[in-house]
């Protein structure tokens, strides 16, 4: 009891560093008009901020990061990350051009690539597989409070420095007064930094003490081992891809199409954040975790190819409501599932891989969900807005092609998931017999 009570502890400041990662990732979202504006920049440009150039480093690194994970300490290898992705955030407010500001933004996906791996890694060390989907769901809440913060912030921030001239700071020179919100939003996080050395990191279960497995056997054993796991991520990287570029365009969406403020948007989109993914990611966890509390074979993949069944119609249907109100209505259910295998995901990772592989197995989850989603996402609504449709104003229509496109992808990839699920637990019990 002592031990999962440690562990909740854990999990709660662990959910708080995920809340720091996602206001310094998710700021530049609500800062796109502006950016188009004074940098002279096309959607697609914007969309390589708000994707590639964070996606390109925290998907590759986390694969060396989540080996680290799996041999030294976790709570250093995240403090570690959480002072570099402070600081990059900050950087990101001295940059003088796009080019500057892309670099620190890949900066800022370097720090971020070593918390999740390393925190999954600890939270399955503190919680049997009954109850794990849930404790990771309490850590994903971090990513909707953290984008909340950053929207409702964010817009308060924007709407105080749009009245202000461009700044002149020593040693750096001009840049615009919208930049100073990284620099505000980024610093503090070292001081998170801090906490988190400060938490109890657990034993690895079913490791002895010491022991190093090589890398060359980790991956023969995904080879040999791992059709489910290879099928679950390239599942959840389409998912993603949904997830992704919705979540990056609709505020934008919400801008343009709809003509709302920056401000306003950002406090609609930070309460819509904090309370309906809030209630998708943690229903969701309890679900998953029920089902195989009950013995339900597989069920944190058949809960997720149900989840991704019933979020192709909300992805579909908001940008066709003919007024404001009908289409933030139209996104409660969008709210509500777009967190449904956020959790779940990983918990269903962490329990079909033995101990000594869940550093890297999370690893390459990661790398499959944000190099594809990430990239992909909003890119590839940008470039259907740009070269497609050649509108600004058809941004509706891409978004329901992406995201429909990618879901009925990973609703087949789930299935074929679920048919062969169970292959790889047989082999991990073997294993860590």
């Amino acid at each position: 009891m002592n031990n999962q009570r440690q562990g909740w502890i854990v999990v709660l400041v662990l959910m708080l560093a995920y809340v720091f990662s996602f206001v310094d990732r998710n700021i530049v979202i609500l800062l796109v008009e502006v950016m188009k504006k004074d940098m002279d920049l096309s959607d697609t440009k914007v969309s390589l901020l708000l994707g590639a150039s964070f996606a390109l480093f925290y998907s590759i690194l986390g694969i060396p990061l989540g080996r680290l994970a799996d041999v030294y300490s976790r709570k250093k290898i995240i403090a570690v990350g959480i002072a570099l992705w402070s600081i990059m955030t900050a950087v990101c407010g001295l940059a003088k051009n796009y080019g500057q500001l892309f670099l620190a933004r890949m900066g800022v996906g370097v720090g971020e690539a070593a918390l999740s791996p390393a925190a999954y890694s600890m939270i399955s060390d503190y919680f049997p597989k009954e109850k794990l989907a849930t404790a990771i769901s309490v850590y994903s809440l971090g990513i909707y409070i953290g984008s909340a913060l950053a929207y409702v912030g964010g817009g308060y921030l924007i709407g105080i420095l749009a009245e202000m001239d461009n700044l002149n700071l020593p040693l750096v020179g001009e840049i615009y007064a919208w930049q100073l919100i990284f620099v505000i939003v980024g610093l503090p996080g070292l001081l998170m930094a801090g906490l988190v050395l400060l938490i109890k990191e657990p034993e690895r279960q079913g490791v002895d003490a010491g022991e190093v497995l090589p890398f060359s056997e980790v991956w023969a054993y995904l080879r040999e081992h791992g059709r489910t796991f290879f099928l679950l991520c390239a599942a959840f990287a389409f998912f993603y891809v949904a997830v992704y570029a919705t979540s990056s365009w609709i505020p934008t969406y919400l801008i343009r199409i709809h003509g709302l403020s920056e401000e306003r948007v950002g406090i609609i989109a930070g309460v819509g954040l904090l309370l309906f993914p809030a209630i998708g990611v943690l229903s969701s966890g309890f679900i998953a975790d029920k089902w195989t509390a009950q013995g339900v074979p597989n069920a944190k993949i058949r809960w997720s190819l149900w989840a991704t069944i019933f979020f192709i119609p909300a992805t579909a249907i908001y940008p066709f409501m003919p007024t404001t109100t009908s289409t933030l209505i139209a996104l409660i259910p969008y709210g509500i599932l777009v967190s449904a295998t956020v959790g779940v995901a990983a918990a269903a990772i962490q329990e079909i891989m033995p101990n000594r592989m869940r550093g890297v197995a999370s690893a390459l989850l990661i790398l499959a969900q944000n190099l594809l989603g990430l990239t992909l996402g909003p890119t590839g609504v940008a470039l259907l807005t740009d070269y497609v449709f050649q509108d600004e104003m058809a941004l509706g229509w891409s978004l329901v092609i992406m995201s429909v496109s990618a879901l009925s992808i990973a609703t087949v990839l789930f299935y074929f998931a679920l048919r062969s699920g169970g292959k790889v637990e047989v082999s991990q019990n073997i294993l860590d017999s």
